[in-house]
């Protein structure tokens, strides 16, 4: 994929915005273009993330997996947390806190994501605008992601 073409894909991209053309630029050239199948497992809970995925084809879930592979623990079932589409991002929880991914992200469709590996995430949020940006819109998803999931757990709570 050329770098002009992924420049025009970024700038369509919430985490992104507010960033200019030559931000875009410079985030472009440390992505990297990846395929995956349905039931293709691109984070797994309990690993340590290795990169930083932005979604430009397809679609993922985001689940808590039945069982977690080499432990103990199992559920009844898979529980899905989340599924992303086109211009979501994912991964970066686990660069944020540096700590072992709190769920898996499976390919539910075939398609292709952009990503960012660990450190190129950390040296460009090192740039002071870029990381000022990212981190500011990367706050707005995940409290509108928290605000879903409350809205959720209210209706099931006032339905049981």
């Amino acid at each position: 994929m050329f770098k002009s073409k992924i420049v025009e894909i970024l700038s369509h991209v919430e985490v992104f915005a507010g960033l200019t053309r030559d931000d875009l630029k410079v985030i472009s050239k440390e992505c990297q273009r990846v395929r995956f199948s349905e039931g293709e497992i691109l984070i797994e809970m309990g690993t340590p993330s290795a990169a930083f995925y932005i979604l430009i084809k397809g679609q993922v879930k985001v689940i808590l997996p039945k069982r977690i592979e080499g432990g103990r623990e199992r559920r009844v079932s898979e529980i899905t947390l989340n599924i992303l589409n086109q211009g979501d991002c994912f991964g970066e929880y686990s660069l944020i806190e540096k700590k072992p991914g709190s769920a898996s992200v499976i390919g539910s469709q075939p398609g292709e994501a952009l990503k960012l590996e660990k450190r190129s995430y950390e040296e460009l949020m090192t740039n002071d605008r870029i990381g000022k940006t990212v981190y500011r819109n990367l706050l707005r998803i995940l409290i509108r992601r928290l605000r879903k999931k409350e809205e959720e757990l209210d209706l099931v709570l006032i339905a049981g």
